[in-house]
């Protein structure tokens, strides 16, 4: 062997690699049938439950479902968008109560609070209406002094 051969590295072909390279990866066959099928179910889980780009999606597919059954034009299919993602961002549309998402059809039903109003010139635009929360204390009567029976 000589000198040249020690100080540079080998490099060794692998022949036998698969096409997406899950063998390097050291993925299985079993491995991916795993991740096929939990893929397959993620949009089954309740909506509090699902990331964030399944919910982006479930939302796009809500403003297209809305665009066609209003007739919104695309202004306004784009505002309503961006409407509900900054929503989500914000962690309005976060729990269970305020989006109602059946995950039997993978679709949203319903989003509560997202009003619509219909301007002179035909455009519609929306807003989300939020609760405020209430206040949950209960304010303590001021306690009158009294006269006690051992002053007389």
């Amino acid at each position: 062997m000589s000198d040249e051969s020690r100080t540079k590295t080998q490099r060794k072909l692998h022949d036998n690699l698969d096409v997406t390279g899950a063998v390097a990866l050291g993925f299985s066959e079993r491995t991916f049938q795993m991740l096929n099928q939990d893929a397959g179910n993620a949009l089954k889980r309740p909506w509090h439950k699902l990331e964030r780009g399944l919910r982006i999606g479930r939302i796009r597919e809500f403003v297209s479902r809305e665009k066609d059954r209003l007739n919104l034009n695309e202004e306004d299919n784009d505002l309503l968008f961006k409407l509900l993602s900054k929503a989500l961002d914000r962690k309005i549309l976060n729990s269970k109560a305020s989006v109602t998402y059946d995950h039997d059809t993978e679709k949203i039903t319903e989003i509560k609070g997202l009003v619509s109003h219909t301007t002179a010139s035909g455009s519609t635009k929306y807003q989300i209406i939020e609760k405020k929360p209430g206040s949950t204390l209960k304010k303590r009567a001021k306690e009158t002094p009294t006269t006690s029976s051992n002053d007389t």
